[in-house]
């Protein structure tokens, strides 16, 4: 069972379908496109898990179910309530409380000494603009909670207009709670690990780009990300140190963690976020096996049928780099689109999508879903992945009439 049927998942369902098992994909979208590649379906929205868990016990009585996972998706409360229904492989329901619950996840890692930003909670705009004050030459990022996508996510200082701040991340969570944490300047690192006999397995490291930054302050948005990060054996050694702890420090021992990492100005990494789930943006799907050979959705989907894994699927095969960057046009109905005939002729091209077509209405940038489309390259090398998604980004003009 997969839960999610959206684009970026449908990598999971070839991969499943590719092994010869039957898949029952979950979504709330009748036409989600991963069902095209589901044997079964069941509507239902991914995001309730009382609802998913009734619909697959009630599938289950007929089509027993051998294992469950998704991908690219927030929901490892509704992942772990149907595997527990069900008692198939899966992590307990109190890490899948603590990794969508960013506050009470960083509240582990303090009491576990894991290393992580400063942070706290903050429940007006009073008490947010004491902090504010407390360190007038701090930036520090607000959001919510329980967010996703960048909604809400924001890089504030005392120059921000902090009523605004709070009711803007507010609304952009369900439960309407917020944390503060102090911003460290510094790389920042996208990680995919697999966690298997006490050990921690990165298959990749990306170097996320955020030279949009103050084009998009105080919304903080991502502009792709880099395989391989420019890191040492020792930083990725004492990456992978501080993964294992992080985990362990929420619950989990074994399986797939999605890392968030920020190296401080001594070389220390910090974790921003962790998530148990393979990760979207097509890092786990594309991007990492392109790059390292490794197949961390087969990993995670035998891990999900209680299948032996060994060190050696998780160890790469060969070693060489791949980019994603974002198209970001301005505000305003998009009138013309054109290159792509020319962008599909660049060197070591893996995938691109649009997410409007012309006639649609390009909202202004304040969230990772309001980007237009994205590439991916890939090359031998670092700096051949950068030339060639640079390439790649000047193919496409878009006219958007404002």
């Amino acid at each position: 069972m997969i839960i999610g049927a959206g684009v970026e998942q449908v990598s999971a369902y070839e991969a499943a379908k590719k092994r010869g098992l039957v898949v029952v994909g979950t979504d709330m979208d009748p036409d989600a496109p991963g069902f095209v590649h589901a044997d079964y379906t069941i509507l239902v929205s991914t995001r309730d898990a009382d609802a998913t868990v009734i619909a697959a016990l009630e599938f289950h009585r007929i089509h027993p179910v051998d294992g469950i996972m998704t991908i690219a998706n927030d929901v490892p409360y509704t992942v772990a309530r149907v595997a527990h229904a069900l008692g198939l492989p899966s992590i307990s329901l109190e890490a899948a409380r603590c990794v969508t619950d960013k506050l009470l996840m960083k509240e582990r890692f303090t009491s576990y000494n894991v290393a992580c930003p400063w942070f706290a909670t903050v429940d007006s705009v009073v008490e947010l603009r004491e902090y504010i004050n407390a360190d007038v030459n701090q930036d520090f990022v607000l959001k919510p909670v329980d967010g996703r996508g960048a909604r809400g996510v924001l890089l504030i200082n005392r120059e921000v207009d902090l009523e605004w701040a709070f009711r803007e991340s507010r609304r952009c969570g369900d439960s309407g709670r917020l944390i503060l944490e102090k911003f460290i300047p510094g790389m920042q690192l996208s990680t995919e690990s697999f966690l298997l006999d006490g050990q921690c397995f990165t298959a990749a490291i990306a170097e996320r780009n955020y030279s949009r930054l103050e084009q998009f302050r105080p919304n903080i948005i991502e502009d792709g990300g880099t395989i391989p990060a420019p890191l040492d054996a020792k930083t990725k050694k004492a990456i992978d140190d501080v993964i294992l702890r992080g985990a362990a420090a929420i619950g989990i021992t074994a399986g797939i963690v999605k890392g968030d990492i920020v190296i401080d100005h001594t070389g220390q990494p910090l974790i921003i976020e962790l998530a148990a789930r393979l990760s979207g943006g097509w890092f786990a799907t594309h991007q990492i096996p392109a790059a390292t050979g490794v197949s961390l959705v087969d990993a995670v989907i035998s891990y999900s049928l209680g299948e032996t894994l060994t060190p050696s699927q998780l160890m790469p095969t060969h070693q060489r780099a791949t980019a994603i960057r974002y198209w970001f046009p301005s505000e305003g109905k998009i009138s013309q689109i054109d290159g792509e005939e020319e962008l599909k002729q660049v060197p070591g091209l893996l995938r691109y999508g649009f997410f409007r077509k012309h006639g649609d209405s390009q909202p202004k940038i304040r969230m990772h879903p309001d980007r237009f489309g994205y590439v991916i390259v890939m090359g031998e090398h670092r700096d051949e992945a950068l030339l060639r998604v640079a390439q790649a980004m000047e193919c496409i003009k878009i006219k958007v009439d404002s």
